[in-house]
């Protein structure tokens, strides 16, 4: 059973995550991996500026997204869950990362943002089908607010690749 809490915990702890839950962060973080790289990239090559047209528009839905990750920092204190507080850190660095190299005037991020994009494609996908297996909420958030949620993620990592292709 996935772990789901009714309450907040006053203590920090670690959960017992399901072997979904495991499969989800692994995906996440190589697509992490590839954001905090193309930051470092971007800040080594010099020169940021709003970019334009579909680059923008890459730019726009990566920081909608990154900034619902920067909420979920405050929801990860109220849990107190240490896996996942790290994890949402991580997963703002990669995103804040990506977003900042979509603005670099000197290097283009495009093959980077793919390669971002489609594994957290793939990583919201896998938790989609871990929420509908586990039932999973976060302290009383309807199940529905949890699809929704995520779905959010789906359709930006969906519209990052189509402009992708685009361009």
């Amino acid at each position: 059973m996935a772990p789901s809490t009714t309450a907040p915990r006053k203590h920090w702890y670690v959960a017992h995550w399901p072997p979904l839950a495991w499969l989800e962060t692994v995906i996440k973080l190589a697509a992490l991996a590839i954001g905090i790289g193309a930051f470092a990239k971007a800040v080594s090559a010099g020169g940021f500026a709003l970019p334009d047209g579909a680059r923008l528009a890459q730019l726009i839905i990566l920081a909608v997204l990154a900034f619902g990750l920067l909420v979920a920092i405050l929801d990860r204190l109220v849990e107190r869950e240490v896996i996942a507080m790290i994890f949402v850190l991580i997963n703002n660095a990669g995103h804040w990362g990506m977003v900042a190299a979509l603005a670099s005037k000197r290097w283009d991020a495009g093959s980077a943002l793919i390669g971002f994009a489609a594994p957290m494609l793939a990583g919201v996908v896998v938790k989609l089908i871990f929420l509908w297996r586990y039932q999973y909420r976060t302290r009383d958030t309807p199940i529905a607010v949890m699809y929704g949620l995520t779905g959010t993620f789906v359709v930006g990592y969906a519209l990052l690749l189509i402009l992708a292709a685009i361009l």
